[in-house]
């Protein structure tokens, strides 16, 4: 009898290796298609916050930089540690702004890889079973809904915050002796809370876990005197800010909050409908509420499902902190793709506490257990079902966003000979007064963290070596006329990169100077060609056309032959158009 129990179990132990070996795959794939997603759309130049940085980044090369520098408050939020990250990469991967893309992504991994540890401890099961409910986790934690994020390396704060609330929970949950768990779970909170704004809410999340487990009263009476004494240290020459203008109306709070929470789940950009986010944001808080409120009542299973109940409750709590700090946006503001990280978190909450609570079930095979499973396939379905809907709409914002990004690096190349400081400041998101920037771009240029570097003259060169292109594989320069006051000259026509299989970031205008080409203009308007998508057979053309106008007074006196350049701002290559025009 013992050898033919013993077989099945030898015969099943490689179908479970292999089942084991796909779950982990699959669990691998979302985070595999965020390097894709970086790779592929990732614009590495200078966007909205990241111009401080170039600030920062002057002081420490001109030995400037001290700990105020690094301690500053930034938007209200304490930023020491991404300072330091910043720092770090400038030096490691000059003027690489994707390397902090990347760095957003390692952070996010190793939140990952935190997350698997607390399902082993809180969740009974199989490691089938872990894997699964990982990759499910996954899917939503490396969504592509976090695109402005995944896009934008200045926001690795946001990931590197959700880090430190999760290694916090897993060092306090830890096996591990009281003084080292002690120890990681105060390293993990003072990091977040030095990282981003909501980090501060790391403390409260981590008492709740010490609640839950009961730990003895000293431990918390500790852990509260340690947040209180950094709490002063964090308020510390804390900068008095004008009062955040309160909402028009009591319940547009509580679409902020309950948009914040459900948009993760919803469509970007945030110009959807706010109906479905708020809808979505109100059933995670109402079957999280839910739960933890009968897990309290019934005083069951909290030391176990403590790491769910604190990450969920900072999810909300940061979605109750956006919507006070940020109602004078409107509640549609919640919507934004950056929000969506921390978001997310009471999702991936919820797939854990409730993974917890069915595992803790006394009778597995009952019928209010099978009731019981039906709900969470339904739930795991429609979430399912809502990525995979949102999915067209994210990947439409990337391409968009790519092209926002790139028009504003080719107005960046070209910033050095030509005046497009007002293309640079609407698409970069530049806020800094000119003087400021005026440095900002010393420092781009002196430390060499600009690929392509900027222009340092007008002349361009066809980067195939053609003069005159007569076939149209990279566009047209069709038309140029004079507009109905005649000193303003509108030129228009389209462009495509062949290769990219894209329009390219801008068009340059330049006019013949003895031997050489001298731009004098760049596009800044895209027109919408559908002639070209049919006659091409593809809708990559539908947004190849441009047109914009300019002054007479930019060219020189007599007639001048102008041509038109398409300008590839990632690789910093130029293509002349076929045709030209005589003004």
């Amino acid at each position: 009898m013992a050898v033919s129990a013993g077989a099945p179990r030898t015969e099943m132990e490689p179908v479970l290796a292999r089942r084991n070996r796909l779950f982990f795959l699959v669990a691998l794939l979302p985070a595999v298609l965020i390097a894709a997603i970086i790779s592929r759309y990732g614009v590495n130049v200078p966007y909205g916050d990241e111009w401080s940085v170039l600030t920062f980044l002057g002081k420490w090369d001109s030995h400037q930089l001290t700990f105020a520098d690094f301690y500053a408050t930034h938007n209200g939020h304490r930023i020491l540690l991404p300072r330091l990250v910043f720092l770090a990469l400038a030096e490691l991967a000059p003027g690489n702004l994707k390397a902090e893309m990347f760095f957003s992504l390692l952070l996010c991994s190793l939140t990952s890889v935190g997350l698997y540890f607390l399902l082993r401890r809180s969740v009974s099961g199989s490691t089938a079973k872990h894997l699964a409910l990982w990759a499910l986790i996954n899917l939503l934690l490396f969504s592509p809904i976090q695109a402005e994020n995944w896009l934008w390396g200045f926001q690795l704060q946001v990931f590197l915050s959700n880090l430190c609330v999760v290694g916090a929970i897993v060092c306090v949950t830890s096996s591990a002796s009281l003084a080292a768990r002690f120890a990681g779970a105060l390293v993990f909170a003072m990091a977040g809370t030095f990282s981003f704004g909501n980090g501060v809410l790391i403390w409260p999340a981590v008492f709740v876990v010490l609640l839950s487990r009961r730990e003895r009263f000293a431990v918390q009476a500790a852990w509260i005197v340690a947040a209180l004494l950094i709490m002063l240290a964090y308020v510390s020459g804390y900068p008095a800010r004008e009062p955040t203008p309160a909402a028009t109306r009591w319940f547009d709070y509580l679409l902020y909050f309950t948009g914040f929470l459900g948009a993760p789940l919803a469509r970007i950009p945030n110009g959807a409908p706010l109906i479905i986010p708020v809808v979505l944001g109100g059933i995670l808080v109402t079957g999280f509420v839910w739960i933890a409120a009968r897990l309290v009542w019934r005083r069951e299973g909290l030391g176990t499902t403590a790491p769910w109940l604190a990450l969920g409750s900072y999810a909300m709590g940061s979605a109750a902190m956006a919507a006070f700090a940020r109602i004078h946006s409107g509640p549609v503001h919640a919507l934004d793709s950056r929000y969506t990280t921390v978001g997310i978190i009471l999702v991936i909450s919820l797939i854990g506490l409730v993974a917890a609570v069915i595992g803790q079930d006394p009778n597995p095979t009952g019928a209010r257990f099978r009731r019981k499973r039906i709900v969470i396939v339904v739930a795991v379905a429609s979430v399912l079902v809502l990525y995979a809907i949102n999915l067209p709409f994210e990947f439409r914002y990337l391409r968009l966003n790519r092209s926002f990004r790139e028009r504003g690096k080719a107005a960046l190349e070209f910033s050095a000979v030509l005046d497009v400081e007002q293309i640079c400041r609407a698409v970069l998101l530049i806020r800094e007064d000119p003087e400021t920037l005026a440095r900002c771009l010393r420092v781009l240029d002196r430390l060499k963290m600009l690929h392509p570097p900027r222009r340092q003259t007008a002349v361009v060169m066809d980067t195939e070596d053609r003069p005159k292109r007569a076939t149209d594989e990279y566009g047209f320069f069709e038309n140029l006329r004079p507009s109905n006051d005649g000193d303003i000259l509108i030129a228009s026509g389209w462009s495509y990169l062949p290769v990219e299989g894209r329009p390219p970031a801008a068009v340059v205008l330049a006019y013949l100077n003895g031997t050489d080409w001298k731009a004098f203009a760049l596009s800044d308007l895209t027109e919408v060609r559908p002639d070209l998508s049919e006659k091409y057979h593809s809708g990559s053309y539908l947004d190849s056309g441009w047109r914009f106008g300019f002054s007479r007074s930019l060219l020189p006196p007599g007639d001048q032959e102008i041509s038109a350049w398409a300008v590839e701002a990632e690789k910093g290559r130029i293509y002349r158009l076929p045709g030209f025009f005589f003004r």
